[in-house]
């Protein structure tokens, strides 16, 4: 069985007018460790069809506050069943990793905010304006699973080991990657770098309307801080690509200091078809729990 180790540095820094200390930490898992008795199950021989949705935001975009409701009312709609992270762009929390998505699967034409539905091509294109979330996730749904992940991450004081474990219930050909993010979850911050754009405040009707332009302390939600894995995925075990087969990569990272004191780590990983790119299933868990297969 493969095992990767990878070392990640925290990749997002912070000046001081931020926040005046660092609890990065939820007093629920700062400075705890997994149960050394926490294991992850045996491959099942069925996995639950999950989407990934990848969207590409920035609080300078006044249309990205409706885009990330769009995105909450489907996580609401299909709970434990769609997964999305928020890759920001030309703001304070821009991942580099948001380039390399437009680059890779995007046109000249594409505007922010667009998402990434389990990377696959809808309508023509693959990033996605905002009306076409919802049909594009459906039909991602009706897809069979093939594969699925489990993650079970330990953290130490500032340091985190992350466990992804990759199963598999077909004969498949060809190369897989797997992909792991980590997420901070309900960034809320009172400092101007972090205020959202809202090109909705003078439309009546809107949820938005009257909330200002730009938004304060407005929430931004499944913020993607770092690529814990190599930023095209790291290849999983060919041997691992049977009915039961299971891979599991291993990486240890410095955990990043937080954006907003109320959030939440998550770790969500991916697979993904090396040649077509797209996203078989997606797993998400709670950083300093083990998250099983479902």
């Amino acid at each position: 069985m493969k095992k990767l180790l990878v070392y990640a540095a925290a990749s997002g820094f912070l000046f001081t007018a931020c926040q005046k200390e660092d609890p990065s930490l939820p007093e629920s898992q700062s400075g705890s460790k997994a149960p050394t008795t926490v294991t992850v199950s045996p491959v099942p021989a069925t996995f639950q069809k999950k989407v990934l949705i990848e969207e590409i935001t920035s609080t300078t975009s006044g249309t990205a506050p409706q885009s990330a409701m769009d995105i909450s009312n489907l996580l609401r709609a299909h709970p434990g069943k769609v997964y999305a992270v928020g890759m920001h762009t030309n703001d304070f929390m821009a991942n580099i990793q948001s380039n390399r998505l437009l680059n890779s699967y995007s046109s000249n034409q594409t505007t922010i905010p667009c998402a990434l539905i389990s990377r696959l091509n809808y309508a023509g294109g693959t990033c996605l304006s905002p009306n076409l979330y919802t049909n594009a996730v459906n039909g991602s749904l009706l897809k069979p699973a093939v594969s699925g992940v489990a993650i079970n991450s330990v953290i130490n004081g500032r340091a985190a080991q992350i466990d992804v474990h990759c199963g598999f219930t077909s004969l498949l050909n060809g190369s897989y990657k797997v992909t792991t993010y980590l997420v901070e979850d309900f960034v809320t911050n009172a400092n101007t770098a972090f205020y959202q754009a809202n090109s909705y405040n003078a439309t009546v009707g809107s949820p938005f309307y009257n909330l200002g332009n730009p938004i304060i302390n407005y929430t931004h939600n499944n913020v993607v801080r770092m690529v814990v894995s190599n930023s095209g995925g790291d290849d999983i075990n060919p041997m691992s690509l049977i009915p039961g087969g299971k891979d599991v990569l291993t990486y240890k990272i410095d955990i990043p200091q937080k954006y907003s004191r109320s959030s939440k780590w998550y770790v969500v990983s991916f697979i993904t078809n090396n040649s077509t790119n797209e996203v078989l299933n997606v797993q998400s868990g709670l950083l300093g729990t083990l998250k099983d297969w479902n």
